[in-house]
């Protein structure tokens, strides 16, 4: 299986990922990356992806650059490589038993980067103010998110959508498997430099979208659903809305019964070819939207007004990004990063 996800996305308090959780896996080893903007963090892991184009691998995009891996995971080697550093900084835990630190920044010319200190002070600041006004424009969206959410929990149907959500997994789920399943977090959606963006899904995918304006219907049925799956023994992979104080999930998959569910709202309005819609507003008391038709518009729109401010910022601190990264390309010894990559290629292939 080829997958791709977002490492995680920024949210009213900064970046946020579910990958420590990946990094934490007892199963699992991970190669940490380290080393400044352009050090060949990303080519690396393309490298390694497709060093293994025959085995499932999961990609970890980056979503303040699409373009730029963030981790790649080979799932049936039980290995992870991933970019350790700002804003998603991880470290070892268990160094040489679980995890690994790999520095690329060892293969920059020092005396290089110090004629450059005055240029990548000033590219590093200006990067770090464009996401910060991005973060204020996000913090804005969630208020209107949360009041969006907050009518909707107020005027939802909670009886009719769980009788539903019942009838619907009992049609959909299998019988147990006699196992214990379990949900895992990844992100599929986040705002970036283009806009509010999710990650495609596999063509063999049956996919169900979830019309919902107000997001409380979505998000109860969601996780109503993975709750069943999960207690008849599937493994369920839960995505979140990030622009929330609390966030709330956007879409399940069923990777073993090769079905998705997600839903689509006032941010996320890009819609799967081929997809079952599914019409979430018949689980809401008509009469209390009716009365807040008017707030429930301004609250639409001035989101997707705010979200497309928090794009454009993304998108300014990305041109800085690039420029920063300029200065450390110039000063990179590429062979000595080639040599990395393959040296770490062949381990890889040895673990197994």
């Amino acid at each position: 299986m080829q997958q791709s996800y977002f490492l995680g996305g920024v949210t009213a308090n900064g970046f946020r990922t579910h990958f420590s959780e990946q990094i934490l896996r007892p199963d699992f080893y991970t190669y940490i990356l380290k080393g400044g903007p352009g050090t060949g963090k990303s080519t690396l892991m393309k490298r390694i992806a497709a060093a293994f184009p025959d085995e499932p691998v999961s990609r970890y995009y980056c979503s303040s650059d699409e373009k730029s891996l963030d981790a790649v995971v080979l799932e049936d080697r039980k290995i992870a490589v991933v970019d350790g550093t700002a804003p998603h900084v991880f470290e070892a835990k268990y160094p040489l038993v679980s995890q690994e630190l790999v520095n690329l920044g060892a293969c920059l010319d020092k005396q290089k980067m110090q004629l450059a200190g005055n240029a990548v002070r000033q590219a590093a600041d200006e990067n770090a103010q464009w996401h910060q006004r991005a973060r204020q424009y996000v913090q804005a969206v969630t208020a209107l998110h949360q009041d969006l959410a907050q009518l909707g929990s107020r005027a939802l149907l909670h009886q009719k959508l769980t009788g539903f959500g019942e009838r619907l997994a009992k049609r959909t789920l299998p019988k147990p498997k006699g196992r214990s399943g379990g949900i895992s977090f990844r992100q599929l959606s986040a705002l970036t430099a283009s806009g509010y963006r999710a990650q495609p899904l596999p063509p063999d995918y049956q996919v169900t979208e979830l019309m919902d304006p107000l997001y409380a219907a979505s998000d109860a049925l969601l996780r109503q659903l993975a709750a069943r799956a999960s207690d008849r023994g599937f493994a369920v992979i839960a995505s979140e809305n990030l622009l929330f104080p609390e966030p709330m999930l956007e879409a399940i998959l069923l990777p073993e019964l090769r079905l998705a569910f997600s839903a689509c709202s006032t941010i996320r309005q890009e819609q799967v070819a081929g997809a079952v819609h599914m019409h979430m507003t018949r689980f809401y008391q008509k009469e209390l939207l009716a009365q807040r038709k008017q707030r429930i518009a301004f609250d639409r729109k001035a989101t997707l007004a705010l979200a497309e401010e928090a794009s454009n910022a993304i998108a300014k601190a990305l041109a800085v990004h690039d420029q920063l990264e300029a200065y450390y390309i110039e000063a990179l010894d590429f062979d000595r990063v080639s040599r990395t990559a393959e040296e770490l290629i062949e381990e890889i292939r040895a673990r197994k």
